[in-house]
């Protein structure tokens, strides 16, 4: 009788993601509960995975229309944030983007918008039909990042565009660097527009007082990813409302366009368990994620020759505050790219950090990191040594790029390939991306121009990656314009 042999059957994500589990890896990426239950009540999730893995079944409730658990959870979520309404989303924070500007503007609305938007701004412009008034954020170019958007030129800008209807902002962009949300929300509120916050990255804001001011003491609609800086599961994130300036009807049919018809429990259950843990401990959680940061900030700038940007920074260009649970690594200045940095680690150490670009590598610490996480870091980088300081070979655009069509409009619009180095004067299509932090560097509808060639060619051919850019060295304009 021949002895059964076991095929193994090809399946390529599942077997890269058994490989990365069984690594010894130091996880300084989202999500952020790090691979580690936080406490008894995510412990449960291992046993029950298949178990709670359901659908809308009697007693289990309707996400589209909940009365029940899910209406208690999203109330109790609400109660914690000071919202007057919180609701879960199962299509990640970006669903909950699109909606609250869905809610805020009609088509043809002008809506105020940070250059340093994620995309899913981009997404949200092209499925409401509004027309973007972008400010541009200010720029550090010795670190070679964007910060952030000052008061004074929202000011400007609601002043020269009286019809904006609604204003748009990112509370921390990728970097952790925060507006004057205070300041803003007196013009805003003065010139009866809305303010709308994309606080992804801040879930945790509020709950230390060495953590920046949580979007929730001032915006009508503010949408948080617990999956980045707190425990609940990738994808998952919420969204909540305060006041009277939001249509709660016409998001709520936003949000029920932007999300699956099958909702997945195990997502929601995560969202409710995050939040309790946040309700139960979150003071301590937060002070314990700062206290694990600051080791590591201290440990870096005293013991390797990187410099880790800390609260120095607070008031200079364009930067009110900062997260200081991000750790953001300038290396540069020691002759090394962010992109070099990320591969020793990850190569010779098994440290993975959240994202690098040409002169920075960034790391994000959680309550769910320990102290040898950090002694890991810190004796990673201590034993790089300086080298020749690198040029910088990417200057950003300091102004907004000049625009020929509505996002909506260049979207649906016949587009065609053509060569990156052919592009100049060309009005772009398909956005381009360099991601992360996902900040575009051109919008649909936009025209390429000679700075715009330099910056992404610099870009890709220091190892950045561009989304909108093929692996040829195409991009997506709109034929004939």
């Amino acid at each position: 009788m021949k002895k059964k042999v076991n095929k193994h059957i090809e399946a390529p994500l599942l077997d890269i993601l058994k490989k990365y589990a069984n690594t010894d890896s130091v996880r300084f990426h989202m999500p952020g509960h790090k691979a580690r239950a936080a406490g008894h009540i995510f412990e449960e999730f291992k046993q029950n995975l298949f178990k709670w893995d359901v659908t809308e079944i009697p007693g289990l409730d309707d996400l589209h229309q909940p009365r029940g658990p899910i209406k208690r959870a999203q109330e109790k979520l609400a109660e914690l944030y000071g919202a007057d309404k919180s609701f879960f989303l199962v299509n990640g924070a970006t669903s909950g983007v699109i909606a609250m500007m869905g809610a805020a503007i009609a088509p043809d609305d002008e809506i105020l918008i940070s250059r340093a938007s994620h995309r899913s701004v981009l997404s949200g412009l092209i499925i409401t039909g509004g027309r973007p008034v972008y400010v541009m954020p200010e720029r550090w170019q010795e670190l070679g990042v964007y910060t952030q958007v000052s008061s004074k030129a929202v000011a400007k800008a609601l002043e020269q565009n009286p019809k904006i209807k609604a204003v748009l902002l990112t509370n921390p962009v990728y970097q952790g660097f925060c507006p004057d949300l205070g300041a803003i929300s007196k013009l805003v509120c003065s010139s009866n527009k809305i303010l709308l916050v994309d606080e992804a990255h801040g879930p945790h804001f509020g709950f230390n007082s060495g953590l920046p001011m949580c979007a929730g003491k001032v915006a009508d609609a503010w949408v948080q990813s617990p999956h980045k800086m707190l425990t609940s599961f990738t994808q998952s994130a919420w969204l909540h409302v305060k006041g009277n300036k939001i249509d709660q009807n016409r998001l709520q049919d936003f949000l029920r366009l932007m999300t699956t018809t099958s909702p997945s429990y195990i997502l929601m259950a995560s969202l409710d368990a995050s939040r309790a843990v946040m309700e139960l401990d979150g003071k301590a959680l937060a002070k314990r994620a700062l206290a694990l940061a600051d080791k590591a900030r201290y440990g870096i700038n005293k013991f390797t020759p990187f410099y880790c940007i800390g609260p120095e920074v607070k008031g200079k260009n364009g930067i009110y505050d900062i997260d200081l649970s991000r750790l953001m690594v300038n290396v540069s200045q020691a002759g090394y790219t962010g992109y070099q940095v990320e591969k020793i680690l990850r190569k010779r150490f098994k440290i993975y950090a959240e994202y690098a670009d040409l002169y920075n590598i960034y790391f994000l610490i959680t309550f769910s990191n320990n102290s040898r996480d950090i002694n890991c870091l810190v004796k990673a980088l201590s034993s790089l040594k300086a080298k020749t300081k690198i040029p910088k070979s990417i200057i950003w655009p300091d102004k907004l790029p000049n625009k020929a069509l509505e996002p909506k409009t260049a979207f649906y619009s016949i587009g065609e390939y053509v060569p990156l180095k052919q592009s100049l004067g060309r009005v772009i299509k398909e956005a381009l991306v360099p991601y992360p932090p996902g900040v575009p560097l051109l919008m649909p509808g936009e025209i390429m121009e000679k700075e715009h060639i330099e910056v992404l060619t610099a870009l890709l051919k220091s190892g950045g990656y561009c989304q909108g850019v093929t692996s040829e060295g195409f991009i997506c304009v709109v034929s004939n314009a």
